[in-house]
């Protein structure tokens, strides 16, 4: 891998997501991108509603917002911030700045890139504070490369679930994941498969190919009615897991919510989701 996106919300460096990005990047050799959206609304003198504390002042060694009080001043600074945390972790970065709404050039970028990179809040959430954002629900669906909705670290992570449904499209996100994140070859790989059958579907066929990255292979069957409740269930009562998926409102997944499996699970859950399609 080459080329990791980073997606934010220029008023919101979410540092948990830079984070993350920044510990792929250094482990994959890449360098990273970030791709900002701005409020170019705002006016100089707009002030940004209820301004907190710093986000990154544990990460950076000094608070962010101190001094700081417009939407301009948090945005021009927040992109220095990103500058300034990839150099400390010696990754290579760019910057490209868009509209607020520029969702276009968005797919564009993500379409010359290996893996998109977004925080849970990533970006501009409704004034409901619904989660996924719009953006980030359309993200899902039309990115053009595979993207990691991050959460607090991917630094200890134990086992990876691959969630299977024995389409094309589930050995697709997986076969990607391997490629992409062959730093993970020594953790456990638990292919789990939810719906009325007894076996996990093709597994001699599945197991080949796994084989081929990873050494420690196990495999679930989720019985139940409701495939929503057995895998969240089932997610739910394991930490420091990194969860893997198939295409964006596709196949089992879809069966969750109207739009996928994923948009429950990334909302609810802590675990890092990684989510691509053919």
């Amino acid at each position: 891998m080459k080329k990791v996106l980073f997606i934010a919300d220029a008023s919101f460096l979410d540092c948990n997501a830079l984070d993350v990005a920044c510990y792929i990047a250094g482990n994959t050799k890449a360098s990273i991108k970030g791709l900002f959206f701005e409020d170019t609304d705002a006016s100089d003198g707009t002030v940004l509603p209820d301004l907190s504390a710093a986000p990154c002042g544990d990460i950076l060694g000094a608070p962010d917002t101190i001094g700081f009080e417009t939407i301009t001043e948090i945005q021009a600074l927040n992109i220095r911030r990103f500058k300034e945390y990839c150099t400390k972790r010696n990754v290579g970065c760019t910057v490209l700045c868009l509209g607020k709404g520029d969702l276009d050039n968005a797919l564009i970028e993500s379409r010359f890139s290996d893996l998109i990179v977004a925080g849970k809040k990533t970006a501009f959430p409704d004034d409901k504070g619904r989660f996924p954002s719009p953006m980030l629900k359309e993200l899902l669906q039309k990115a053009e490369c595979p993207v990691l909705i991050s959460s607090e670290s991917v630094r200890y992570i134990e086992e990876i679930i691959l969630a299977y449904d024995g389409s094309a499209s589930s050995v697709f996100a997986i076969r990607q994941f391997a490629y992409l994140l062959s730093f993970f070859d020594s953790k456990r790989m638990i292919v789990v498969q939810v719906g009325d059958m007894t076996e996990v579907s093709y597994r001699r066929q599945i197991g080949e190919l796994l084989k081929g990255y990873y050494s420690q292979i196990g495999y679930e069957v989720l019985q139940g009615k409701d495939p929503a409740f057995e895998l969240f269930n089932f997610l739910k009562r394991r930490d420091h897991c990194f969860v893997v998926m198939g295409a964006y409102g596709r196949a089992y997944l879809s069966q969750l919510l109207k739009d996928s499996t994923a948009t429950p699970l990334i909302q609810l859950l802590k675990q890092p989701v990684f989510i691509t399609h053919c």
